[in-house]
């Protein structure tokens, strides 16, 4: 077998002009390591001639690509005279954008003197496309992800919380309460004469009027300690941690009147427009309480507002 010394210099200069990969060699002694050899390689993948190219840095195929990150790796390892692979934003002759991975080399002489850099060019463009499409593809799964939860928590007509979802903050609230010694509160509302209201508006207006009392509360209870949802037909309910029985007597008159400035007309009502009854529960939970507890005590609140009269509001401790 022929050892090194006996291939020609003739046989290398071809092997390395004729191969796929771009190769090139600068030249370290010169200002700004101008290049001094370009192979075929070089010339397919770029679209450059070597005419065109030799004597200038091979920076200018990064075009206005310049400060990609890449670039400060390729300069540091320079700096120090060592060899280093990146993967660089490049541009072909024709402007069209490829993924460059190169590899540079150090040649020192027998003074151990760095006097040339070699490079070796390969086109990566369709690896990292690849990657980039997973990364997307991966994106826009977790993108559908999380808005099939939301969807999931939320009612498909309001847009707030749905009761699957209030059930659960009333667990895991109730559970903070228990172990924080803290106040929880609960409360059940309905809309007055809702029935009447959609046997004579209809049930678009229905919807619309059911779209913005719900938006009405959960714009008042938008704490994260708290969860305003649509719990059924015309009935809506929230929780809320650390609200005392007078806060939440306070808040829940709020929002009556809130619904009632909405003026949306009900003239099958007593007020003349839309209204609401609420009842309420505030309390510091024992070991024994439970959600149904929880909301059992609400609605027997919720009844008790509507036996006065309705367009009130009833809170128990």
């Amino acid at each position: 077998m022929p050892s090194p010394a006996d291939i020609s210099a003739a046989l290398l200069a071809l092997a390395v002009d004729q191969s796929l990969d771009g190769i090139t060699i600068s030249d370290a002694l010169l200002p700004d390591m101008p290049l001094i050899y370009v192979n075929a390689g070089f010339e397919k993948m770029t679209g450059y001639r070597a005419a065109e190219v030799l004597g200038k840095n091979c920076r200018f195929l990064q075009g206005t690509a310049s400060a990609q990150p890449a670039v400060g790796v390729l300069h540091e390892a320079i700096k120090r005279g060592e060899g280093c692979i990146v993967i660089l934003q490049n541009y072909r002759r024709d402007g069209t954008l490829f993924w460059n991975e190169f590899n540079i080399s150090p040649v020192r002489n027998a003074d151990n003197l760095i006097t040339h850099f070699i490079g070796v060019q390969k086109d990566v463009t369709a690896r990292v496309e690849m990657l980039q499409h997973l990364r997307q593809s991966k994106k826009d799964l977790q993108a559908a992800n999380l808005q099939l939860s939301r969807l999931a928590m939320s009612d498909g007509l309001t847009g707030i919380s749905n009761r699957r979802h209030f059930d659960e903050q009333l667990h895991a609230l109730l559970s903070m309460a228990q172990r924080g010694g803290t106040s929880i509160a609960v409360l059940m509302m309905d809309l007055d004469f809702f029935k009447r209201f959609n046997d004579h508006y209809g049930h678009q207006a229905g919807d619309y009027c059911l779209t913005q009392v719900a938006q009405t509360i959960a714009a008042a209870f938008q704490r994260p300690s708290e969860c305003a949802a649509r719990y059924g037909g015309e009935e809506f309910a929230v929780v809320a941690l650390n609200m005392s029985a007078a806060e939440l007597s306070h808040y829940a008159q709020l929002l009556c009147d809130k619904v009632r400035a909405l003026n949306i007309p009900h003239q099958d009502a007593p007020t003349g427009v839309v209204s609401i009854s609420i009842g309420g529960i505030s309390l510091v939970p024992t070991r024994d309480t439970t959600p149904a507890s929880l909301l059992k005590l609400a609605d027997g609140a919720l009844y008790e507002a509507k036996a006065r009269g309705r367009n009130c509001v009833h809170i128990v401790s």
